[in-house]
């Protein structure tokens, strides 16, 4: 009880808009750009739109530009272009699994697998095929369904907008975008939104 109560007087700076609490001002400032979309910090890479809350982050995307992996794990010879993906890579090592389920035992690395386990209990499945009614709650199964299932046979799930190349490989897709058209602005963007737009329902 002693150190809760330590902790909530170390969190004093609270935000207006939402229950987050900071024990530094300059935290809370840079909370508040959450709020108001402000993303001062610019990638500097050509032809590069993306932009962030903190210089660190920004560092952190351009290192997927020059493909730099600085962040060595010392158990091994993983070698990450964030930090963050050394933080998650490190769990395969200690087992640690910090995102729960309110609902149920299960328990993820990573945030974004506890957001697909949760639509188990809401029974969501937003990704949907885009040439029959098979429907998921992620989008890997979408894949495994038009590639494997031999019910959309000679469909191509990536089609380049600039010429007839079509693949159903992310990574060949990708590599068309950069190698064939250098006028595309974030190739890396473009193969991703194609997969998004072909998955999931708008």
């Amino acid at each position: 009880l002693k150190r809760q109560r330590a902790n909530m007087q170390l969190l004093k700076f609270e935000c207006e808009l939402c229950e987050r609490s900071f024990s530094e001002k300059w935290a809370l400032n840079n909370h508040m750009k959450l709020h108001s979309g402000e993303k001062p910090y610019k990638c500097a890479w050509p032809s590069c739109h993306y932009a962030f809350l903190n210089l660190s982050a920004m560092k952190d995307h351009y290192r997927t530009h020059t493909g730099e992996k600085s962040y060595l794990c010392d158990l091994c010879g993983f070698a990450g272009g964030t930090r963050h993906a050394l933080t998650k890579h490190r769990r395969q090592h200690t087992g640690e699994r910090p995102f729960k389920c309110k609902l149920c035992n299960f328990a993820s690395t990573t945030q974004s697998h506890l957001s697909r386990h949760k639509r188990v209990h809401t029974g969501e499945k937003p990704y949907r095929c885009p040439w029959c009614d098979y429907r998921s709650n992620c989008a890997e199964n979408i894949r495994k369904h038009i590639l494997h299932t031999g019910k959309h046979e000679g469909v191509k799930m990536y089609n380049c907008p600039k010429c007839n190349y079509a693949t159903n490989s992310p990574m060949e897709f990708r590599n068309h975008l950069k190698d064939n058209h250098p006028d595309i602005e974030n190739p890396d963007l473009a193969y991703l939104h194609a997969g998004n737009v072909l998955l999931k329902e708008i």
